[in-house]
């Protein structure tokens, strides 16, 4: 204990000692934004967060905050009581008579921004007002609901809220900015503690004396706060958090995407240069400037002036918004004086997007200045016109990609049994990746576990999951295809075989009907599936496993055909200004429960947060649904920027459930090599057209002498329905 608290008082030594900061709201003690134990009226930036600890003894908080829309906060936490333990048969105890590790609670809090208030001079008198939820989700310990409002002039916040359950009525609170990097925050908090137990052991022995806390933060410009603060007149409790940035070039610090281009003499007239030496110069600058490949140049004469069309596929970043932007930022350092400019993006080979931009954005780029972005708004991104043919020269790059690599991964799994609260497992994956010029792609990617501690082989560990085990096996091995069909690039068929993860072996075939701009699709998935050997490096099962719950894993040779045929319906809607997917799946699902999946998806550009809930005719125990999780789709470059020297294309995704019990035969999905999603989502016209527009407002606004993270603007759900 003496040892943690020097830990923590150290690294807030450091906050202050580093300290300078433009943040306001900061984080309470279970990282939701507020006060201490209550909350405010205000959140992050959109698609801002933190992630952080706090030590408020009887209580430890590990929390991941995020503004998850512009006026939705999201909040998820794991909560460990020191007073109680659990054991891996269940059984619950004091600490210090009963054996057994601290009993973790899961949590999901809400907060729904409904007015913010802007400070301008006209309605100062108005607060931001916020309603919200605590616990959402699990096992609902410490769920309360609440209405807040904030009243924030410069320096100075007021809140005054209500809370149900045991947030226990009228609750208040002021905050007080000394300087940028510190600030003071005082609330009176009538909170509840009766009700927080886990079967009969309440985790306060003892009452609190006070109702009043206080405290400081310190804030540091990149990111790192630290609070010290008096709880309930009988404790120290301590905060060390990290800002995030999910809409930014980075996670933490504030990095931001630098781009180049060729430092040659620009060409100001046609005449100046010839079409083969413009060409070459073009050539040039995107082998040295932009990772892409696979390009086609060609020049025309219109009425008012000249054309470029140039195709080109992204091999290089994550992002098909930021290479599309190097393409750009490129053009503009090479071409004279143009007319249009038709941009068209390809994947594996095959032209799915044009964008078709005034000539005037070359000079806006080149001035860093979008002159009232009139540029951008002329643009027009719409599915590109058919199966485009190539001139015969003037390509750069070979029509194929081979792509060798290793890469470290990691396999955390988190408050999964009673036995351990965290298990991981560290590998070595050696892959191969194949992009051909023909709608084609290949994978295959050998994993080879390092570092294992997670038991898979009993009740207490994660026998559902048996292919955690220490055996080198194929991760993922075999092809995709991608074809639109009648050159429409409206309808479109995709398919892939082989090994489609770590269970299983088949192939998934889609069928999507694609809205004008991608603001909806409706489609279907057929998947033929086997279970792989969890135990073997590429073999199949004679049989089937049979999960049995809370009894462990048996095979079954006899459980009916090896093989199964599953179909879905499936369909999804856009909402184009906020990069917001809605989704419904309706089918068989493997283990033969039918039903529905519904997630929500939000984008920022490359990075992917979703939320979603199965219902099928199998529910989990004791609840009203079967599963409910979140879906992470995480680029390298969030993590590592370019500090390796080129971007990366890599993207990490993982799915995790949010409860922590479940039937282990009940909507699962079967495996997927490369979804739909991954190949078009950030294709769409409409979503491609918002995130080239940021980057481009982004580049031509960059001020190397002042770098300050990406600020999105906060709004109230009323501006929406208002609007």
């Amino acid at each position: 204990m003496q040892r943690s608290i020097r830990l923590i008082l150290s690294a807030l030594l450091l906050t202050l000692i580093f300290s300078s900061s433009i943040y306001a709201s900061t984080a309470g003690n279970t990282g939701l934004t507020g006060l201490w134990e209550y909350p405010t009226a205000e959140i992050p930036d959109d698609g801002g967060g933190r992630f952080g600890y706090t030590k408020a003894s009887p209580y430890e908080y590990f929390f991941l905050d995020m503004s998850w829309l512009p006026w939705l906060e999201i909040n998820a936490r794991l909560t460990t009581f020191d007073t109680i333990r659990i054991s891996d048969n269940g059984g619950i105890g004091w600490s210090g008579e009963f054996r057994g590790r601290k009993y973790m609670d899961k949590a999901i809090d809400l907060k729904a921004v409904l007015w913010h208030n802007r400070l301008s001079s006209k309605n100062w008198y108005l607060p931001s007002i916020a309603v919200g939820v605590f616990d959402v989700m699990g096992t609902e310990l410490f769920k309360s609901y609440y209405g807040v409002a904030t009243w924030r002039w410069d320096k100075t916040a007021l809140t005054l809220g209500y809370g149900s359950d045991r947030l226990n009525g009228f609750f208040a609170g002021i905050e007080y900015d000394f300087t940028n990097w510190l600030t003071l925050k005082a609330e009176y908090s009538p909170l509840d503690y009766t009700g927080d137990k886990a079967g009969n052991y309440h985790v306060m022995r003892e009452l609190p004396k006070k109702k009043f806390n206080i405290g400081l933060v310190a804030k540091t410009n990149w990111g790192l706060e630290g609070s010290i603060s008096w709880q309930r007149g009988n404790e120290f409790v301590f905060t060390l958090s990290q800002r995030i940035n999910l809409a930014g070039g980075s996670f933490i610090g504030p990095y931001k995407k630098s781009y180049s281009a060729p430092g040659d003499p620009r060409p100001v007239n046609w005449d100046d240069i010839k079409s083969d030496e413009l060409i070459s110069r073009i050539k040039t600058g995107l082998e040295k400037f932009a990772r892409v490949r696979d390009v086609d140049i060609t020049l025309q004469d219109i009425e008012h002036g000249h054309k470029l069309t140039l195709a080109y596929e992204n091999y290089g970043y994550a992002s098909h918004a930021e290479a599309m932007t190097r393409v750009l930022v490129v053009l503009s350092a090479v071409m004279p004086e143009t007319e249009e400019v038709l941009l068209i993006a390809k994947n594996a080979g095959v032209p799915i997007v044009q964008a078709d931009f005034p000539g005037t954005i070359l000079f806006d780029i080149r001035a860093r200045s979008l002159r009232g972005e009139e540029s951008l708004k002329t643009a027009i991104f719409a599915w590109a016109e058919g199966k485009r043919d190539k001139p015969d020269s003037n390509v750069l790059g070979s029509k194929a990609r081979h792509e060798i690599k290793a890469m470290v991964t990691y396999d955390p799994r988190i408050d999964q049994t009673l036995g351990k609260s965290y298990m991981d497992r560290w590998n070595i994956d050696l892959i191969y990746k194949g992009r051909y010029s023909n709608g084609w792609q290949s994978i295959i990617d050998v994993k080879f576990p390092i570092i294992n501690n997670i038991e898979t082989h009993d009740r207490t560990g994660l026998w559902w999951e048996k292919d955690l085990n220490d055996k080198i096996r194929i991760q993922q091995a075999g092809f995709t295809y991608a074809h639109n069909i009648l050159g429409s690039n409206k309808i479109w068929l995709f398919g892939e075989g082989g090994y489609l993860n770590e269970e299983w072996f088949g192939a998934n075939l889609w069928a999507r009907i694609y809205g004008k701009d991608g603001g909806w699709w409706i489609g279907a998935r057929a998947a033929y599936l086997h279970d792989r050997d969890p135990y073997s490096f590429a073999g199949l099962t004679e049989g089937r496993y049979i999960y049995r719950d809370n009894r462990g894993t048996t095979f079954d040779s006899k459980s009916g055909d090896e093989w199964r045929l599953r179909t879905w319906l499936q369909a999804n809607y856009h909402v184009k200004g906020l990069d917001l997917d809605l989704r419904a799946d309706w089918g068989k699902f493997v283990d033969g429960d039918k039903g529905w999946k519904f997630s929500v998806t939000r984008h920022w550009d490359d990075t992917a947060i979703g939320f979603w809930y199965m219902d099928t005719d199998v529910h989990a125990p004791d609840k009203s649904f079967t599963k409910a999780g979140v879906h992470l789709e995480i680029p390298a470059d969030k993590w590592f920027g370019t500090w390796f020297g080129n971007s990366s294309a890599h993207t990490w995704e993982q799915d995790t459930l949010l409860i922590s019990t479940w039937r282990s035969q009940s909507g699962r999905e079967g495996g997927v090599i490369r979804s739909p999603e991954r190949f078009m989502d950030q294709l769409r016209p409409a979503a491609l057209k918002l995130n080239v527009q940021k980057l481009l407002q982004d580049y031509c606004s960059y001020d190397e002498a002042e770098i300050k993270r990406d600020s999105q603007e906060i709004r109230g759900l009323l501006d929406y329905i208002i609007k």
